[in-house]
Parts: structure tokens; sequence; C-alpha cells
């Protein structure tokens, strides 16, 4: 049950002790007070969302991402989230083996976070281990040294002729969702000067659309939750794959140096909703150890999260979210 040293100094948790210690956390223990959470409801018939978190310090040391030990995490995520006992049967669960899937980062703070590289080598990988050719694999944002060396399919460029009504607007969607047949969103976590947060929800809804700047007012509520109801992605979702191994707990979008947190957390869920949600506790913790103060108290606080578990989005209220911890202190 000891971790196991890796000959440079430091440790790697031995694969035994880090699939023995997941521990169900029925309800999102973390989470503080919710006063905001009386103004939403779960329907009788809403399933539990589940939230994997998985936390480890030994997974970042500034911009070095140990790709060994996030291969391991990311086996370790899909096999608590699925019930499945390897990642390939966890993903046989999550896509269709003639799916093309799309990987969709963030862009945004790439070159200041560092960490996307590591991330979609990782999941690359791991979905071709589990039977998904790379030319069924489509990176959307990928950093420039992965798109020149991963092998997998090119993105179709541009936006839809057709115009989508998506109830609170409409736009054009871009041009390769129509290529793939599931969306895996990889965002970061990030504070928003007018979101509140930016992470699964906002990466598809802002990420995926022509003009995305018509869509800030009222802290980008209902846009958020409406774009990604609409169609084009709302049917091809399948998981959220929050890379917060460096949190930007202030000033973001914008990715500085000087508000960059190294968390060494990531979150799974296929419940994007959810996953925005326990990525606010992530983010407010964040902020409680530089002396600021919480985003906000709960993910009904945040409007763009209200709107979208009143759409049926999922689940943004905490007796809804099983939260999943493996590893961690």
């Amino acid at each position: 049950m000891d971790d196991v040293p890796t000959g440079n100094g430091s440790r790697r948790v031995s694969r035994r002790r880090f699939l023995g210690v997941a521990a169900s956390l029925a309800g999102g223990a973390a989470w503080r007070s919710a006063r905001g959470e009386s103004r939403l409801r779960l329907a009788p018939d809403q399933p539990i969302s589940r939230v994997v978190v998985a936390r480890e310090t030994h997974l970042i040391d500034g911009p070095v991402v140990h790709r060994g030990l996030l291969a391991e995490t990311l086996e370790a995520m899909l096999i608590s989230l699925t019930g499945r006992p390897t990642a390939k049967e966890a993903w046989a669960t999550i896509l269709k083996p003639d799916d093309v899937v799309g990987l969709k980062f963030n862009r945004s703070g790439q070159s200041v976070i560092h960490t996307s590289s590591a991330m979609a080598e990782a999941l690359i990988e791991s979905l071709e281990s589990a039977g998904w050719a790379r030319e069924q694999i489509i990176g959307l944002e990928l950093p420039p040294d992965i798109v020149s060396n991963a092998g997998t399919r090119t993105p179709q460029p541009g936006y839809d002729t057709q115009v989508t009504d998506f109830n609170s607007g409409a736009d054009n969607f871009a041009a390769v969702l129509r290529q793939v047949t599931a969306l895996i969103s990889v965002p970061f976590l990030k504070t928003h000067n007018i979101a509140g947060l930016t992470c699964s929800l906002k990466n598809l809804s802002h990420g995926l659309i022509k003009h995305p700047a018509r869509y800030h007012k009222n802290h980008c509520s209902p846009y958020i939750a409406d774009i990604v109801a609409a169609e084009p992605i709302r049917s091809k979702f399948r998981l959220a794959l929050v890379d917060a191994m460096r949190v930007v707990y202030e000033g973001g979008p914008r990715a500085t140096a000087r508000a960059l947190a190294d968390e060494g957390v990531l979150l799974m869920s296929r419940d994007p909703v959810a996953a925005d949600a326990v990525g606010l506790d992530v983010l407010n913790r964040a902020r409680q150890r530089a002396g600021l103060v919480d985003v906000a108290a709960s993910a009904a606080d945040i409007p763009y999260l209200a709107a979208a578990h009143r759409a049926g989005l999922g689940v943004a209220v905490r007796h809804g979210i099983n939260i999943v911890r493996i590893l961690g202190p």
C-alpha cells in the first residue's frame, strides 16, 4: 500500500492504493452552506449525477505534468465513474464503436496554464487503447504541438451556413459538429468576469458558435444553457473532463501566472452542470487560500448554472450530486 519511488525524488502512488482509496461522498460533503439552492428544485424522477474528483498534488509541478500519473488518474476516474472494471469497458459505456469523437479543449490560456498537451496526449492514448482509431478522434482547439503530431482527423473549419435558433438567440454553429457524433468537453477551470466561472458548459456554448461575443449579457444567461441545449451540441455531448490541475482563481477568463493555483485536480462527469457546480467549489477553495471572497455561495447563485439546471441539462443542487473522491489528502 506504500507509494512507489519514481527515481527522481518524488513519489508515485501505487495503482493498488490509487484504486483502493476511492470513497463516495453522497450529496457533496465538501460544499458549504448554499442558501441559493432553495430556489432550485430536483425533479422526483431526476437521477443522481455522479462527479468523480481526483486530487493528486504529484500530478503537477508548475507547468510540468507527471504524464504517467495523469494516465493512471484518467483510467481510475473512468472506472469510478462507470463502475466498469477496466478503462476500455468504461469507454464502451460512454461511446459507441463507430463514434467520431470531438475533444473540445479551450485555447484561451493554454500558453500560461500549460497542461493541455499532456491532457490531450493522455486522452487520445486512452481512447486509442480502448479501440477508437485516431482517425475517429477530432481535436478542437488543441495545442499546436499536438495538432502536428497526434495523427487525429482534421476538424472541418468554419461554421454552418444554416443559422440555428436556440430560443434566446440564433447563430451559426461550428461546421465540425457535422463531423463528430460524440463530444467530450475538456475545459480549464477559471473565473470569468461576466459568467462567474467558465468550465464545461461555456467551453461548449461559446466555443462552438460563430458570434460568442453577442451572448454575454446577464452573466451569459440563459445563453450558455440555451446553446448547449440546442440539438447540434446536446445530442452529441458525452463527457466532461475538467482540467483543474492549474486553476485560474482570479481575473479570468484571462490566465496570468500571478492568479494561477496548482491544484492537481481533475473532474469527470457525464453531467456538465454537475461538473461545473463542483468546479465552483474548487475555485472557491483556491480563492479562500488567496484571501479572496467566494465566486458565489452555491451553483444556484451562478445564473447560467441555475438556467442549465432548470433547462434539464443536469443537476446544480448539492443533494442531487454524488461526489466520488479518489486520492487526495
